[in-house]
């Protein structure tokens, strides 16, 4: 809007000729203006530090709120009431403007160490992989989204480990077995062994490449199937870990932990560290009752997450894990009502509550992410699942366990209703995130079945 089109309007006619307004900077003036009607539309006789927050946020943050102060500086000199306030709100803009999170974007320029690029791949590799991609672009493969990248990847590291190892780039029982011995024996870059369902993940990628190329005896293969198997024993190892961490876990006491967090968020001088802490309690309240996975870090307002009928809801939202299944679009999310308080505290930070509704509305609009950090750059993928682990001892993951947790002690038939909300389309999946004390519940009501059954034959 430039400089006529502003002063034309009614609340400036008074002071159109002014020499102040007319020789101000455009962008100052354009601040000044944007202020005034932010005012007007939310009765704002007198400015406060969170007005002004709430208006820098909603117009374009630090750069306004300073043309905003240049312009008061210039029409009303340094005797203005609205420098403090709009000088408070800078400094909590400046604060969370200087914070640096770990971000979620992943380092594109690296040394590769254990992997080949794709080019050096044997020809033959490179061919049965157009192949595949070829067939599963006619449709004759059903393949998940990232199937195809995956096997890419897997091959790239098993060809690095045979030319390494100086042994022919190709597949035969010894190379397989040697890069077995070599995957569940190496350390990750955080000097951890590689847990089994990383190597499982790879051997199963590796065993699609064989069977989609048809190009290699079922031996093979067969011997690629034996090795999963020993990958799955292993992997009940850390099952059976991760429902020892559950068992530690009082689920009554979660949700008043991250209250606790929310509570105490006042006692944090640093508006940055009132924002990381805000995160961390809706980290810990929301995901128990809506367990998305690794989702987290991408879940947008507006896009995917919308307020309706006094609830945040998930629209037409697609699990990423899933949504290449038929049946399986959409998932039925939302945030319960006991715990979307912390959702509205991460839009409202430190300002009025008479704000919440422009900010749900502005949120949606410009597709604010879930979760950010103070200064606006995304969260990493495993955020959730960090926050999780340093107040619980374990990833958010065992949300899935404890959603079973919580529909077994309502009936057995309710478990159907936890797949659902779990994502999870088999009963396999329900065996393996269902805890002990889930068990114990059904085993109990089992007995009281029965118990009653022998009762009606007692005389």
């Amino acid at each position: 809007m430039n400089r006529h089109e502003i002063l034309a309007k009614p609340h400036w006619q008074p002071n159109a000729a002014s020499p102040i307004l007319l020789s101000m900077p455009l962008a100052d003036l354009q601040a000044l203006d944007s202020l005034v009607e932010f005012m007007s539309e939310h009765s704002c006789s007198e400015l406060t530090p969170s007005d002004c927050h709430v208006w820098a946020r909603l117009n374009g943050g630090l750069s306004a709120i300073n043309a905003a102060i240049a312009a008061m500086l210039k029409a009303d000199g340094t005797a203005s009431a609205a420098l403090a306030p709009l000088r408070e709100a800078r400094a909590s803009l400046s604060s969370c403007a200087r914070f640096e999170g770990i971000s979620r974007k992943p380092r594109r320029d690296y040394e590769r160490k254990i992997s080949l690029y794709s080019e050096d791949l044997p020809e033959v590799w490179q061919q049965h992989l157009t192949h595949i991609r070829d067939r599963k672009e006619d449709g004759k493969i059903k393949l998940a989204p990232d199937l195809y990248d995956r096997m890419t990847r897997k091959l790239c590291q098993y060809g690095w480990f045979l030319r390494e190892n100086g042994m022919d780039l190709d597949f035969n029982i010894k190379a397989l077995r040697a890069f077995y011995a070599y995957e569940t024996t190496r350390t990750s870059n955080r000097g951890t062994k590689l847990r089994p369902a990383t190597i499982t993940a790879t051997f199963n990628d590796l065993r699609d490449f064989m069977r989609f190329s048809k190009a290699y005896p079922k031996t093979l293969i067969k011997e690629l199937d034996s090795l999963l198997v020993k990958l799955r024993d292993r992997d009940l190892v850390e099952t059976s870990q991760k429902f020892a961490a559950l068992a530690n876990i009082d689920v009554a006491t979660i949700h008043p932990r991250a209250d606790e967090i929310r509570k105490r968020v006042g006692k944090y001088v640093n508006p940055a560290h009132r924002h990381i802490q805000r995160n961390r309690a809706m980290a810990i309240a929301v995901p128990p009752l809506t367990p998305l996975r690794r989702e987290w870090h991408d879940l947008r307002f507006g896009r995917d997450l919308i307020w309706s009928d006094g609830r945040y809801r998930l629209r037409d939202y697609k699990l990423r894990k899933t949504r290449h299944r038929v049946g399986r679009e959409t998932y039925p999310g939302s945030v319960h009502p006991s715990v979307q308080h912390f959702v509205d505290a991460r839009l409202l930070q430190d300002d009025d509550d008479k704000y919440l509704e422009a900010l749900r509305y502005r949120a949606e609009e410009q597709e604010w992410p879930f979760f950010v950090h103070p200064d606006g750059t995304l969260v990493a993928e495993n955020y959730v699942s960090q926050v999780w682990s340093t107040e619980f001892g374990t990833g958010a993951h065992i949300c899935r366990s404890i959603v079973y947790d919580v529909v077994f002690s309502i009936s057995e038939d309710a478990t159907l209703a936890g797949m659902l909300l779990n994502d999870h389309t088999s009963q396999q999946a329900r065996k393996k995130y269902t805890g002990d004390r889930a068990k114990q519940a059904a085993l109990a009501a089992a007995g009281k079945e029965i118990g009653d059954i022998f009762d009606d034959f007692d005389v």
